[in-house]
């Protein structure tokens, strides 16, 4: 299986790093020049949001108050159903999930016009299965999409080794109402273990292999592709706003 073509890279690192260090210097010339040489008192400011871990305070807020059970996101009864094949290492994912599922559940989840099903293919590299397994333990709690929202917000580089258990139990941690310890014993067992099993067999069914790719349709009927060429909003919008007219 292959993922879509790679998202433009982001500025190097190395160039904000430069940066700043040139800034610290002019910042202790300014303050030798200015304190004549005497003793000053130094003060440390905390970071803002101490305790919180990237995506934390988002993800809370676009989840708040919209049911879970399982892999599904919002009503049950909801006209609508998007399944989504994912895989929490895929950059393409993380885009799809931070920038343009908030929307989706703004527009259409939050006001009961659409369910998302998460469905985790795991097929980049161990650390995928790894991932996609403590997903599914959080799943068996109802907090499967806090998981993978906060995953997608700390992803590291693919395979790097970086999805440990410390990771893990630190996205854990930062998920209100979750038990932790219960988490992080059942992701190491089946079910969690075969939560890629099921999608892979409806994967191959639909000839998907590519994440994300979206199947869509009426809630307890049949579903079919949802063509996305890119992944912003308005490739989701017209598509699904047909298919609510028409069950209306």
């Amino acid at each position: 299986m292959s993922t879509r073509t790679p998202p433009s890279r982001s500025r190097s690192p190395w160039l904000l790093l430069a940066a700043l260090v040139v800034a610290a210097l002019v910042v202790v010339v300014l303050v030798v020049a200015l304190g004549g040489g005497k003793k000053t008192t130094t003060t440390t400011v905390p970071p803002a949001a101490s305790g919180t871990i990237p995506g934390q305070q988002e993800s809370a807020a676009m989840l708040a108050g919209i049911p879970q059970h399982n892999i599904a996101l919002g009503d049950p009864k909801a006209p609508v159903t998007v399944l989504e094949f994912a895989d929490l290492q895929c950059p393409f994912c993380k885009e799809f999930a931070l920038q343009t599922l908030p929307l989706i559940v703004r527009d259409y989840v939050r006001k009961g016009k659409v369910r998302v099903l998460y469905e985790d293919l795991a097929f980049l590299g161990p650390q995928s299965r790894v991932a996609a397994a403590a997903a599914a333990a959080a799943g068996e709690q109802n907090k499967l999409w806090n998981f993978v929202d906060l995953f997608y917000y700390n992803q590291g580089q693919e395979n790097s080794g970086y999805v440990t258990d410390a990771f893990i139990t630190r996205l854990y941690r930062a998920i209100p109402g979750l038990d932790v310890a219960k988490a992080n014993a059942a992701r190491k067992g089946p079910p969690a273990t075969d939560a890629w099993v099921e999608p892979s067999r409806l994967a191959k069914q639909y000839g998907i292999d590519s994440t994300p790719s979206f199947l869509y349709g009426k809630t307890g009927g049949p579903l079919k592709l949802l063509d996305t060429p890119t992944l912003g909003y308005s490739d989701f919008q017209k598509p699904l706003d047909q298919l609510i007219a028409q069950t209306g």
